[in-house]
C-alpha cells in the first residue's frame, strides 16, 4: 500500500477528473479483478489547437511472469500518430514473498529509433511478521551513452501495536564523487482510532545546506465510515516564504452509496481563496456515478471554482465531465468521456473527446 492511501477505508481523497471516471488496468487489478489484456485510449480536442494522442497498453502473463507494455503515440512531423514513448514493466514472482520488477522507459526519435532513457529495478520482500522492504534502483544513460545509477529509493514498512503501521521512504542520489547520499525522506504512519476511524500522518523532509533534515510538507487527517457514508479530511502544510510550516490546503471529502448510485463531493479549502477568509472554499468537485443494467456505469462530474478576478463572488460551474462505460461484447468494454469547459462567453463547450477500449479482464 502506498503511503498516500488509507487501507481500512479504501477511498482516495484527491482524485483528478480523468483518473476518477475511468477504470484503468491497475485499478481493476487492485480490486481483485482480472486486468484487461489490452487497452486503447484515444483523445481528441474539439478546438483542434491541441494535438490528439493515443495510448495503447498490452498485458501478457505466463506463470509467475507478467509483462505490461504501455505505448504513448503522438503526431509525427507528417501529422500521423507514431510512438513517442514506451514503458515496459516486467514483474516476476518466482520466490515466495518476493517480487522483482523491471521498468524500462524508451523514447522514440523522429526517425523512429527507440532508445532507452530510464530503467528501474525493484525488489520487494514481505517478511513473516508482516513487515516489508523494497529497494528501487533507477539508472539512465549519460550524454556519452554510459548507463549509471541516478537514484535509489528504500521503502520500509513496519507493523506496530494497536492496529497501526509505519512506512519510511528514503531517496538517495549520487553526489559529485558518485557516493549515494540520502537527500529526501518520507515518514508515514497510519493507525486505527476506533473501528470506524483511521488516522494518517505524512511528513516529507529534505536535507538543508548543513545536512540537517528539515520538514517541507506535512499532511495529516483521518477517514471515517458511518453507515453508507465515508468522510475524509486532510490538512496540508508547506513552508512559506519565512521557512515556517503553514496551512496551504485542506481537503474534505464525502462519499455515499445507495440504490446503485455513488455520490462523491470533494472540497478544497485554501488560505484567502475568497479574498478575505483565512481558510476558504476554493474548489468543489461533485461526482455522481450510476450503475447500468449491463454492469457499466454513467458518471457526471462537475467542478465549481472561484473567479480569480472576483474571488468574493459565489462559486461557479467551470467544467463538466460525462463518462459512459458500456459492454459491447464478451470481455470487451468501451469508456466514452466528454469534457466541457466554459469559454470566454461563459458557455460550456465541448473541449475533449476520449474513448477507451478494453479487451479481456
Amino acid at each position: 500500500m502506498s503511503p498516500e492511501r488509507i487501507a481500512a477505508i479504501g477511498f482516495c481523497l484527491v482524485m483528478t477528473s480523468e483518473a476518477a471516471t475511468g477504470q484503468s488496468a491497475r485499478d481493476t487489478a487492485a480490486q481483485g479483478q482480472t486486468a484487461p489484456a489490452s487497452t486503447v485510449v484515444e483523445r481528441t480536442y474539439a478546438g483542434g489547437d491541441v494535438a490528439p494522442w493515443r495510448r495503447v497498453q498490452t498485458r501478457s502473463a505466463s506463470g509467475s511472469r507478467e509483462v505490461v507494455v504501455d505505448t504513448f503515440e503522438a503526431p509525427d512531423i507528417e501529422g500521423r500518430l507514431a510512438p513517442a514513448e514506451e514503458i515496459v514493466v516486467e514483474t516476476n514472482r518466482t520466490v515466495p514473498n518476493t517480487t522483482q520488477t523491471r521498468r524500462d522507459v524508451f523514447r522514440f526519435a523522429e526517425d523512429g529509433r527507440r532508445t532507452l532513457s530510464e530503467a528501474t529495478d525493484s525488489v520487494r520482500e514481505t517478511l513473516a511478521n508482516g513487515d516489508a522492504r523494497a529497494i528501487h534502483d533507477t539508472s539512465a544513460p549519460d550524454l556519452n551513452g554510459r548507463v549509471s545509477l541516478t537514484a535509489r529509493q528504500i521503502e520500509q514498512t513496519r507493523s506496530a501495536p494497536l492496529d497501526a503501521h509505519e512506512t519510511d521512504i528514503t531517496l538517495l542520489r549520487p553526489d559529485l564523487d558518485d557516493t549515494l547520499r540520502a537527500t529526501e525522506r518520507t515518514e508515514y504512519s497510519e493507525r486505527l482510532i476506533d473501528p470506524a476511524t483511521v488516522r494518517h500522518d505524512r511528513t516529507v523532509l529534505v536535507r538543508d545546506i548543513n545536512g540537517r533534515w528539515q520538514p517541507v510538507e506535512v499532511r495529516g487527517g483521518q477517514a471515517r465510515i458511518a453507515g453508507s457514508e465515508r468522510t475524509e479530511e486532510e490538512t496540508v502544510q508547506r513552508r512559506d516564504v519565512n521557512g515556517t510550516l503553514a496551512v496551504e490546503e485542506k481537503y474534505v471529502s464525502r462519499r455515499t452509496t445507495a440504490n446503485g448510485q455513488e455520490d462523491v463531493v470533494i472540497e478544497t479549502h485554501a488560505p484567502y481563496a475568497d479574498g478575505s477568509s483565512r481558510l476558504a472554499l476554493s474548489q468543489r468537485v461533485h461526482r455522481t456515478t450510476t450503475a447500468t443494467a449491463d454492469g457499466g456505469s454513467y458518471t457526471v462530474e462537475e467542478i465549481e471554482s472561484r473567479n480569480p478576478a472576483a474571488p468574493g463572488d459565489p462559486m461557479r460551474l467551470t467544467s463538466r465531465t460525462v463518462t459512459t462505460v458500456r459492454q459491447i461484447g464478451s470481455g470487451r468494454w468501451v469508456t466514452e468521456r466528454q469534457v466541457f469547459e466554459r469559454d470566454v462567453n461563459g458557455r460550456l463547450q465541448l473541449v475533449v473527446n476520449e474513448t477507451e477500449d478494453r479487451v479481456g479482464g
